[in-house]
């Protein structure tokens, strides 16, 4: 049973709380006032996002701009109360929402805290999911004839699944499986088996033990073989490392032989050398002193030329040096001062010519100005013919709204005006719509009345029809007729007023429309006016300001001028008295550089002093090293003699000799033992493949034991299975039977009663939940051939009956264990006759122990007969809705 419902900006509510009561509840308002998202949240609360159409997504149920949303629903099942919470975030912009929190409670304690836990609660709870609560519990809008219209296939589903028999046929379709799983492993496992009995015949025929025990024997004779050899390979081995060593003690003294010899052959190679090196030292003497001579004559050339003597010549050069460098600073500084007052020179030209072409841009400035002033004026005057012209547009369009009947101030609320006037007619339109159905209803039922009055009997029973009820509902019929015809005049009349107020309203607002853009229009003009007014002021400041900027200028130019004749004159006068200094400076520098060569060639002169006596050591040194080689040279010879008469106690040939016959016997004997490897690694691989062989036949016998012990258990779970799948086909099928026929009882007690008087006499359900009426006279037809009002109170009535035998199945047998029965707009294809039906269906499934039925109608007669009735109504200046118990 639901308690409460508490949403915050879902579709148009920004906030709504809720409390529901037993009995019959109906939620009244006009069309798109938001009743409809009364239901749509409840629905949303239970199964959160898996109640959207493919065609919706969630950011859809979402009051649009908000950026959040939740629902909050309480309902009572089997003595507990429960909540579930739904909380969503939104992306305006993106389109995107998500679900945040999805909270399901038990008597106020949190159990689940997850979307998907929360749903599988509650489907647990409510024994159907979202698509089971649509086709029982929750009729909404438009889709009233879902069972009626759907295929048997998929009629036999919903049926199958609200009734739970869907479970019996998932069980069984698990025991199939299973079966045909263990069918599966049952085949593996025989032709396993058979495998592996061909495996133990083929390895039986080998033979493995016959052929382990042979090559054993084989194994040990190759051994002794290997040993004799390597013995014999031993003894040739140290033969060999005998007559090796004596080859190599040979090769030895041959080596120390060919190094002395080397050696003295080195030592005779320096000691040429040294001979050689000698006379290039002594020549390199005489071209020193020859040097030496030429060096002493220039120097006393120089002596006489600067009048001093080679001792004294250091300190005439630093002397020299000393007024070189005073003279260069000299010239240095009256460079440096002729070079600034050039620069003086060349900036004063510069800034001269810089005023002229400052003069003359302010003259082209100040031409300039005139002309932008005039043109400015020019402006000023057009923009003043366009305020006044536009000030007597704004009139004209000022006396066409009093002409409306309307002032300026009440234009200001305009398009709210609009929007309530549209509303309006949009409710006229809805509701011309709905008494033109209404009546096109009453004439078919007018004009089947007619045929049936004319003919005078009843075509099925024979009876007379004068003063039955068909002539009674004739007279009811005629009454409505009048009333809504009467009705419908009215709203045209209504309709043509209110089209009426469009249109003025719509000429009213662009009225308005027109003196806010003259209105604009006079401001930005007047703005302008009073910005050029602005620029000519600008502009005057800037020529008076120009004008004193020329005198300055001309002022600064004629000192400039002056200043620059003089220090021309400075400059002319530096350049003279620079070039005397410069004369005696080269006069100077010529005297230094002969006195710096004279101290170079002195330098010169004792260096080549000390070369030469260098030389003359070094020869002697030289003739030294000449007597020691001598000595090592006799005593190398001594050496080579010695390592000959040694070399002569050995017979090369006859060790070589020897070292090849043992080389070849230990190859002989190492190629031997090689073979007897290769054929001990034969044997031992196939030995290791015949003890392979033995414990595989072993293996494979314990193998083939399991495999049989598999097969007895596969066939005994094989038939386990087949006999579960039988027993779920069997049950499904009792519980089947059982409930069509106890659901076709409760649909034809319901009928009955709703078509007591009617031309139907029942109904019949198949065991395949195909539907069939029949009339009076036996004729039988398919539900979808009846007629729009008969078609939609049939369809309720299968969906009662549907949810009867639901309530059989709860422990209180009274409905109390179920869902509120929900119904959306149920009226929508009823006429009067049928609303009335539909009203003792309701009483009926109230008058059973239907604890709760929410309806979502407009219609008077389903108002009139709730215990509990909530209107919901629309702002239309916020678009949200609000709700409030009548």
């Amino acid at each position: 049973m639901l308690k409460r419902l508490k949403v915050e900006n879902i579709r148009s509510y920004k906030e709504l709380d809720i409390a529901f009561k037993n009995g019959v509840t109906v939620v009244s308002g006009v069309n798109g006032s938001g009743k409809s998202s009364l239901l749509e949240s409840c629905f949303t609360g239970l199964f959160g996002s898996k109640t959207l159409d493919k065609e919706f997504v969630l950011s859809d149920i979402i009051t649009k701009g908000a950026s959040k949303a939740s629902i909050l629903l309480e309902f009572e099942q089997k003595g507990h109360d429960y909540s579930v919470e739904q909380s969503f975030r939104n992306d305006p912009e993106k389109g995107r929402a998500s679900n945040t929190k999805s909270v399901f409670k038990k008597d106020g304690e949190i159990i689940f805290d997850q979307a998907t836990r929360t749903y599988e609660a509650v489907h647990s709870l409510l024994n159907m999911d979202e698509e089971a609560y649509r086709n029982c519990v929750y009729i909404r809008q438009g889709e009233i004839d879902v069972l009626i219209n759907s295929k048997p296939k998929d009629r036999q589903k919903m049926i199958d699944d609200l009734l739970q028999l869907g479970k019996l046929e998932e069980y069984r379709e698990r025991a199939s499986s299973a079966r045909v799983g263990v069918g599966r492993h049952q085949r593996d496992n025989e032709r396993r088996i058979k495998e592996v009995t061909a495996e133990i015949l083929e390895v039986e025929d080998s033979d493995p033990n016959g052929r382990l025990a042979a090559l054993r024997t084989r194994s040990k004779d190759i051994d002794a073989e290997m040993g004799s050899l390597n013995e014999k390979r031993d003894r040739t081995l140290s033969r060999m490392d005998e007559v090796t060593k004596k080859i190599s003690e040979l090769n030895e003294l041959a080596g120390k032989k060919e190094s002395v010899g080397q050696q003295i052959k080195e030592l005779t190679d320096r000691r040429s050398k040294s001979f050689i090196s000698i006379d290039s030292i002594s020549k390199d003497i005489r071209s020193r002193k020859e040097l030496l001579e030429t060096k002493h004559t220039r120097i006393s050339e120089l002596g006489v030329k600067l009048e001093t003597s080679p001792g004294n010549i250091d300190a005439v050069v630093s002397k020299l040096d000393t007024d070189e460098r005073s003279l260069r600073d000299d010239i240095g500084e009256m460079k440096s001062k002729r070079a600034v007052l050039e620069k003086d020179v060349l900036n004063i030209v510069r800034s001269v010519k810089d005023i002229e072409k400052q003069l003359k841009t302010l003259e082209d400035s100040g031409k300039d100005i005139d002309s932008k002033i005039k043109a400015i004026r020019s402006g000023i005057e057009k923009h003043l013919l366009s305020v006044e012209e536009l000030g007597n547009k704004r009139v004209e369009v000022v006396a066409r709204v009093d002409s409306l009947g309307l002032s300026l101030e009440k234009l200001e609320n305009i398009d709210d005006v609009l929007d309530l006037v549209n509303d309006q007619q949009k409710r006229f339109h809805g509701l011309e719509a709905e008494l033109k159905a209404k009546i096109s209803e009453i004439r078919k039922r007018l004009e089947r009345s007619k045929q049936l009055l004319d003919a005078g009997k009843c075509p099925t029973c024979g009876q007379d029809l004068k003063g039955s009820c068909v002539e009674e509902s004739t007279v009811s019929d005629n009454e409505e007729m009048d009333r809504l015809e009467a009705e419908l005049s009215e709203l045209k009349v209504k309709q043509e007023e209110a089209g009426a107020r469009v249109e003025k309203v719509k000429a009213a607002r662009g009225c308005r429309t027109e003196i806010e853009s003259i209105d604009r229009d006079i401001v930005s003009a007047k703005e302008a006016i009073e910005r050029d007014e602005t620029r000519i002021d600008e502009y005057s400041l800037h020529i008076k300001e120009d004008e004193g900027r020329i005198k300055e200028l001309m002022s600064g130019k004629e000192a400039l001028e002056k200043t620059l004749v003089e220090t021309r004159e400075k400059v002319q006068q530096m350049g003279e008295s620079e070039g005397t200094v410069q004369k005696e400076h080269a006069g100077l520098l010529e005297s230094l550089g002969l006195a710096r060569e004279m101290q170079k060639l002195l330098a010169d002169s004792d260096l080549i002093d000390s070369e030469i006596k260098q030389m003359d050591e070094k020869i002697t040194s030289i003739q030294e090293m000449i007597s020691l080689f001598d000595g090592q040279i006799g005593e190398k010879k001594v050496s080579l003699d010695e390592l000959d008469k040694k070399m002569g106690e050995f017979d090369k040939k006859e060790l070589e000799s020897l070292n090849r016959d043992y080389g070849s016997a230990f190859k002989l004997i190492n190629s031997e033992i090689d073979k007897l490897k290769v054929e001990k690694d034969d044997v031992m691989k196939k030995a290791g493949m015949a003890e392979n062989d033995r414990k595989r036949l072993s293996d494979l016998k314990k193998n083939l034991n399991i495999l049989k012990n598999k097969g007895e258990y596969l066939n005994a779970v094989y038939s386990d299975a087949e006999e579960l799948e039988s027993m779920y086909i069997r049950i499904r099928a009792q519980l089947r039977s059982s409930n069509i026929q106890t659901l076709d009882r409760l649909i034809n007690e319901i009928f009955s009663f709703m078509y007591s008087n009617n031309a139907y006499s029942h109904v019949m359900l198949d065991p395949d939940y195909n539907l069939t009426v029949f009339e009076k006279d036996g004729t039988a037809l398919e539900p979808k051939l009846l007629s729009g009002g008969e078609r939609a109170l049939f369809n309720l009535v299968l969906r009662c009956a549907i949810y009867r035998l639901l309530s059989l199945g709860t422990s209180s047998n009274d409905g109390a264990g179920l869902p509120p029965l929900i119904m959306d707009e149920p009226t929508v294809f009823l006429d009067r006759g049928h609303v009335h039906q539909l009203i003792k269906l309701i009483d009926m499934m109230r008058d059973i122990g239907v604890a709760q039925i929410l309806i979502v109608s407009h219609d008077e007669s389903l108002i009139d007969s709730a215990d509990n009735v909530f209107a919901v109504e629309k702002d239309p200046v916020t678009n949200t809705s609000g709700i409030y118990a009548r």
